[in-house]
């Protein structure tokens, strides 16, 4: 039975929707884009200029591993399917290009994530307490936060994992027409953004639909149909892009590391392993209590679509995080379509399990507040963790201006060089790409001497991700240009990952040398 929607209930979600976008739009384009970010701006650039993301614009090539690798013989980009690179190509032509109008898209899919969640919940519970809870695990979530901000698919993926579990549920619920179509156009979206994701999701509804097809008529037939309409969708992109040919940058190095690590991350920012102490403590309870009505946490009874919806929640985490596992590298990224799955078993969790009001609140308080709950969980794997408020901190930070290594390069060259020039550096560099009207010449991919001597030479890029060692200027070219220090701020490599393990939430207070190699007037 729902309950009323009261005018608190209604000044709540007009609060959290307040919230979210604050969290989602403000100071958006505070920090510039960091390596994939980019990426996907200096493809969206070229969408504007030809239509498609072509990885070359006779300037400057876009590619990760070498074009043979990322792109096609057209020069056409194949490392990833396209609609993120769409979507910030909408933008730019709407809003001109600029960091923020890069992010802007992917933050209203933030928003709207927020929004489809509290629908979804509340469908499925029919409680305004429980959608709240879930909402209240989203918004403070800062992996949600920081993912959403970002030019890239994560957002996109984290709505599209929402919608598919709105459509599983009205399949469930027995409107299979339309949960077909949800089904479909959820994994089409995820599809086209990231298709690695969509595996664990499909194999999670079999095995679902395998378990509770006795009490569901006509499960599969619309299962079955929801797949078929997400193949046509999905065939043009396999066709063209015949993605089983990078099958070979997958790999099962370290995975049982690899698992562990995306374990200990899920308990710090996702789901505190503490929080299954509470179903254990009602089973303690109730059997050395009797009913158990004297006691602060008492099981409310679950209906058969909430078991059978949590059913996949349960399902397809392992799933996912067995397929991210055999990916290359190693980024809390892959997961986070799981965000909105968590944000669910938290909510149904706590109201199910919690009777109290004030304890109940009392943990949602310190679940979406502090990170005291995921400390206690794996106090002895805590890994640097330290009691915090991380919620708090990054809000602290989005509010506060930034400043790294690539804003005082960047405004150095702006100011020194002419945008015609080139930049020798052994890195993609794509951020450079976007904010100078520059050639950014990867080194990684040129052979000696056939390549034409650059303006620039950078021993190492201003914006690269990982610590790397500076490259030596080629000795060839070492008495044709003049070193130059230039004073740039302290900041991570990292420092815009959307890690919270890695993320810089504050400008460096310390600078340092950085170098930087001038081809001599003479010479050019």
């Amino acid at each position: 039975m729902t309950t009323p929607l009261r005018h608190g209930v209604v000044a709540v979600y007009i609060v959290l929707t307040v919230v979210t976008a604050m969290a989602m739009f403000y100071n958006l384009g505070g920090r510039p884009l960091w390596g994939d970010e980019a990426e996907t701006a200096v493809l969206a650039a070229n969408v504007m200029k030809y239509g498609l993301p072509i990885s070359t614009d006779g300037k400057n090539t876009i590619t990760l591993y070498g074009k043979a690798v990322d792109s096609n013989d057209n020069n056409v980009w194949t490392w990833r399917p396209w609609l993120d690179e769409y979507l910030t190509a909408a933008s730019f032509s709407l809003l001109g290009k600029s960091t923020a109008a890069a992010r802007l898209p992917f933050a209203f899919f933030g928003l709207l994530s927020a929004i489809l969640l509290a629908r979804l919940v509340y469908k499925i519970y029919e409680t305004h307490g429980t959608t709240i809870i879930a909402v209240l695990c989203l918004i403070t979530s800062e992996l949600f936060i920081l993912h959403a901000r970002q030019c890239r698919y994560y957002s996109v993926v984290i709505f599209a994992e929402i919608w598919l579990i709105l459509g599983l549920y009205r399949i469930i619920r027995g409107h299979g027409r339309s949960g077909a179509f949800h089904m479909a156009m959820a994994l089409a979206a995820a599809f086209y953004c990231n298709y690695i994701i969509v595996i664990g999701n499909i194999i999670a509804i079999v095995f679902t639909a395998i378990l509770v097809q006795e009490r569901r008529q006509r499960l599969w037939r619309y299962i079955i149909s929801g797949f078929a309409a997400f193949a046509l969708m999905a065939a043009p992109w396999i066709l063209y892009a015949r993605p089983w040919s990078q099958a070979g940058q997958l790999n099962n190095r370290l995975y049982i590391p690899k698992l562990h690590y995306y374990a200990v991350e899920i308990n710090f920012h996702m789901f505190p392993f503490a929080l299954l102490l509470i179903p254990a403590a009602y089973f303690i309870f109730r059997r050395f209590s009797g009913d158990g009505q004297n006691i602060s946490i008492e099981k409310t009874p679950i209906q058969p679509v909430q078991k059978d919806v949590e059913l996949f929640l349960w399902i397809v985490i392992p799933l996912q995080l067995a397929i991210i596992s055999i990916m290359p590298g190693l980024f809390v990224r892959y997961f986070v379509p799981l965000i909105p799955v968590f944000c669910i078993l938290q909510a149904a969790l706590l109201v199910r399990y919690v009777k109290g009001g004030l304890l109940r609140y009392t943990l949602v308080g310190l679940l979406c507040l502090t990170n005291i709950l995921s400390i206690l969980g794996l106090y002895f794997f805590r890994y640097g963790h330290k009691p915090a408020f991380p919620i708090i901190n990054l809000m602290r930070s989005i509010a506060t201006p930034y400043e790294g290594r690539l804003d005082d390069v960047a405004a150095f060259l702006k100011k020194e060089a002419t945008p015609g020039d080139s930049i020798l550096v052994f890195d993609s560099e794509f951020p450079l790409i976007f904010y100078t009207d520059m050639r950014i010449i990867d080194g990684r991919f040129i052979s000696g001497r056939d390549m034409p001597p650059p303006d620039w030479f950078f021993p190492i890029g201003p914006s690269c991700v990982f610590d790397m060692k500076p490259d030596n200027i080629p000795d060839y070219l070492s008495k044709d240009f003049t070193p130059i220090e230039i004073e740039v701020h302290k900041s991570k490599r990292a420092g815009s990952i959307p890690d919270p393990d890695k993320y810089e939430y504050f400008t460096a207070k310390e600078k340092e040398k950085f170098v930087i190699y001038r081809r001599n007037s003479g010479t050019k």
